[in-house]
């Protein structure tokens, strides 16, 4: 995203534009109006120009996240020029798009000085929000229904803010009815003076109303340990949904549920979960230290010459048979980017040829090569993702995942990663064959050697360690090859003479679901650890045919959690205890280790 500033920047004026258009020369007047620069040094730019045929209001629920993936992109675009000019520019923020795009965007936008106007029914703009305007002594907000003490249930909390009209009995009925049993509480903010489109009748009013909030979602995170999530719904001007925005920490508070408003559905629809973000990669590297940045470069110098030493193989005769596996030459056409990524970028552009490792990546690959101890086999882990990689191109470039509306595309992406997969697994094979023939003998144990690096290599990719979330799609595959491990663990396929990675469907039923905030496609998220004891979870499995049940909730439950803590442990130390529990299936289902059907 490109964001026209030079050093002589003073200010910047912003117009979000999802509802209608803003025009420049009207924010620069009222700027002028309000006591600032208008002109002189002060840029401006549009964040999602108005565009009346793509209205976000009219798409479904799960089809807003690429909005709220703009606004992040947006805000890491502007902090990344600010930092390559060495400034600090105020924001003034003029915006027409829905309140919890607002709510979200200011949120982005913390730690910066930010001024928010809002329109009139006539068409006029004022200032409504200063972030540095000093707080009114008054509240503003009367708070009803905060729990006085701590206590205890698992579920989800209701907040409802009232500003300029009562939605009360329209938000409680939704949420009751998409969470029947679960509110552990209601919490509603009213003005004192009563809701009204009067409500607000000066900043600091609103400042004072920001802290309030802040001090609700803070009481809540103390005195409700068992939600799962604050569920938000609100009815304000555009310019206070921004102001509770920069009130929000998701790094201290419950996630928070975004709910819009849909007048022709009449009900509240869960459009957003803002919660701990996901560290941009420009934000850590602006953190790293010169010494640290060295070493993220001389990892890349390590994977470009793991990638230099693989096309050079391919690229003999004999490995002929390999690239035409491969479906082509992409991966040895390519070349990898010398300068670690700061911001977010495909991993692989295979039309141009070209890889780009973000530093968050290249930090991960550091912290896989210390666990795994071993330079082989890291590297055999940065060939095993080259080529999955690389193979996507054959099966139609599926390179970022930009499948939004396309409904829950996850099993359909789960068999294009399970091909992917099975191909570097062989492409492994191969090498090892060549270079490391000692460790090809016994096959299924080298088969299995190759998926346990995949499976460290896969973990490289998240984000937070234990891992207590994870998207349904994700499991499922490290599911698949948990399951491929284990077995080609057995001493009875240790002399299978050819095994075979025959494709293996898996998923673990009862889980309780919620929509993924980190996908920009609709797809499910599950919780691996905290699961209740009385949980109904079973493990369903088909392969070669056959249709295995392991109904033992008990047994799921301790699989998940070893998953969870995975990094907890050394290697050596969670490979047994995965092996021991998959064993107990096994011996449950013995069918599992023929190799025939």
């Amino acid at each position: 995203m490109d964001i026209s500033l030079t050093p002589r920047t003073q200010a910047l004026i912003l117009r979000y534009e999802h509802d209608r258009p803003v025009t420049e020369n009207t924010a620069r007047d009222v700027l002028k109006r309000s006591g600032f620069e208008g002109d002189r040094d002060v840029a401006a730019v549009v964040l999602h120009p108005f565009d009346s045929a793509a209205l976000v209001r009219a798409q479904r629920e799960q089809d807003w996240s690429w909005a709220f993936d703009e606004n992040e992109r947006f805000a890491e675009a502007l902090l990344k020029r600010e930092r390559e000019l060495g400034l600090d520019l105020p924001l003034h923020l003029f915006g027409c798009a829905p309140l919890v795009l607002m709510l979200h965007l200011a949120w982005c936008l913390s730690r910066r000085s930010l001024y928010v106007y809002q329109q009139a029914k006539d068409g006029s703009w004022s200032l409504s929000h200063d972030r540095a305007e000093p707080a009114s002594r008054e509240d503003f907000f009367q708070v009803e229904g905060l729990p006085a003490a701590t206590q205890g249930g698992r579920g989800h909390v209701a907040l409802i803010v009232e500003v300029t009209k009562s939605i009360r009995d329209t938000a409680l009925a939704d949420f009751r009815a998409r969470y029947p049993s679960e509110l552990l509480s209601t919490v509603c903010l009213r003005p004192i003076r009563g809701p009204s489109e009067q409500s607000v009748q000066h900043p600091s009013e609103v400042s004072r109303a920001a802290e309030q909030f802040r001090a609700v979602l803070d009481t809540l995170h103390d005195r409700v340990e068992g939600a799962e999530s604050v569920l938000l719904a609100m009815d304000c001007p555009g310019s206070f949904a921004a102001a509770l925005g920069s009130a929000v920490n998701a790094n201290t508070q419950h996630p928070l549920w975004l709910h819009h408003y849909n007048p022709e559905q009449r009900k509240y629809l869960a459009v957003h979960q803002l919660r701990h973000r996901r560290r941009l990669a420009s934000a850590q590297a602006s953190a790293l230290t010169s010494e640290q940045w060295t070493e993220i470069l001389d990892e890349l110098k390590q994977v470009r010459t793991v990638h230099q030493r693989l096309v050079e193989w391919l690229n003999k005769p004999e490995q002929s048979h390999l690239v035409e596996r491969l479906g082509g030459t992409a991966l040895l056409d390519s070349q990898i980017d010398t300068t670690p990524a700061t911001e977010t970028t495909p991993l692989f552009r295979y039309q141009a040829g070209s890889w780009k490792f973000r530093v968050d990546l290249l930090r991960g690959f550091r912290t896989l090569r210390q666990r795994l101890g071993s330079k082989e086999d890291w590297e055999e882990c940065i060939r095993l993702l080259l080529v999955h990689e690389a193979y996507h191109v054959v099966q139609g470039g599926p390179t970022s995942y930009g499948f939004s509306g396309s409904g829950r595309t996850g099993w359909v992406l789960e068999a294009v990663d399970y091909d992917a997969d099975a191909v570097a697994t062989e492409v492994a094979m191969a090498w090892r064959r060549e270079h490391r023939p000692d460790t090809t003998r016994p096959q299924a144990r080298a088969f299995e050697a190759i998926i346990w690096n995949a499976l460290e290599n896969l973990r490289v990719f998240e984000p937070e360690r234990p891992v207590r979330e994870l998207s349904e799609r994700r499991l499922r595959r490290y599911l698949i090859w948990l399951f491929h491990a284990c077995r080609f663990g057995m001493t009875a396929l240790a002399r299978a003479p050819h095994p075979e990675l025959a494709r293996v469907v898996i998923e673990i039923a009862g889980l309780n679901t919620f929509p993924d905030p980190y996908e920009r496609y609709s797809q499910q998220r599950v919780r691996l650890e905290g699961l209740d004891k009385n949980d109904t979870l079973s493990l369903a499995l088909y392969y070669r045919r056959r249709l295995v049940r392991e109904q033992n909730p008990a047994w799921v439950r301790e699989l998940l959690l070893a998953f969870s803590r995975w990094d907890e442990h050394s290697r050596e130390a969670i490979q047994d205890k995965l092996k021991l529990l998959f064993e107990r299936l096994f011996d449950q289902h013995p069918m599992l280790l023929l190799e025939k059907p």
